[in-house]
């Protein structure tokens, strides 16, 4: 079956990503547009139009892509963001385009040249996310549809996931510095322990992969935490929160229970 040709608008660390992505799936990139570029007519636009532009462009680049030109027919219109659904693709819709979202959950740097196993969130025209489904396959990644609504719901969770994983490493190690830890040193420390969680969490989902005092009910251990972060209000703050979040994975008795919720209280 013959791939549809493709365009990009943006190439920046997403657009820069997919433009390499695709050429190495063996799809035909017919034209991409750098900042302050744009198509002197529609034949310069392939049949796949990605707007990989920062969130605040994409409903403008798509007024001035309808306002520029005829009709959309036959033509998919998507962005790449990760908190907005294709409702922002109005303009372009009301002139024939098929339209969507086509995020996908990965950190993007620049130097990415696949998306191999990246799972892409999508949501908009059904025909649409066809070819976006069987897009993602050829570039051995995932999708998955989501409702519109739920956009910036997940984006928000990407956003504990991903971004805030790299703040809790960083409060880690601020904690291990208490103690004259070098940061460096506690980091090369602390990262396999993070790993094998993630891993633990993969295969054996939450409940089954909770370690260390609170799983066991160790209340003095705890005690004694609480009583030397006690030199650093912040952390001790952000350490009862966490910790009393993470009674709910905890299979203790309620006394226990109890005990732990007045020390992280």
């Amino acid at each position: 079956m013959e791939k549809p040709s493709i365009s990009i608008f943006g190439l920046g660390r997403i657009g820069g990503a997919l433009n390499k992505a695709l050429l190495q799936a063996g799809y035909s990139v017919h034209s991409k547009f750098k900042r302050g570029l744009f198509p002197d007519s529609i034949d310069e636009l392939g049949e796949i139009i990605f707007l990989a532009v920062q969130d605040g462009e994409i409903e403008i680049l798509s007024k001035r892509i309808s306002e520029s030109f005829g009709t959309f027919e036959g033509k998919h219109i998507v962005h790449c963001s990760g908190a907005l659904n294709s409702s922002v693709l109005e303009s372009v819709s009301k002139r024939g385009a098929r339209t969507a979202s086509f995020h996908p959950m990965k950190a993007v740097t620049h130097d990415d040249s696949s998306l191999d196993g990246v799972w892409f969130d999508m949501e908009g025209d059904s025909s649409t996310l066809v070819v976006l489904e069987q897009l993602a396959k050829d570039l051995n990644a995932h999708s998955f549809v989501v409702k519109p609504d739920a956009k910036p719901l997940l984006h928000a969770a990407a956003v504990v996931s991903a971004n805030y994983l790299v703040t809790l490493l960083k409060l880690a190690t601020d904690i291990a510095r208490i103690g004259d830890v070098d940061e460096k040193t506690a980091l090369k420390a602390l990262l396999p322990l993070s790993n094998s969680s993630l891993k633990n969490v993969e295969e054996n989902g939450f409940e089954g992969s909770l370690t260390g005092p609170i799983s066991r009910g160790d209340v003095e251990t705890i005690r004694e935490h609480v009583k030397i972060l006690k030199k650093d209000p912040e952390l001790l703050s952000v350490y009862k929160k966490l910790g009393y979040l993470t009674l709910n994975l905890a299979e203790l008795d309620s006394d226990t229970i109890k005990e732990l919720k007045e020390l992280f209280g």
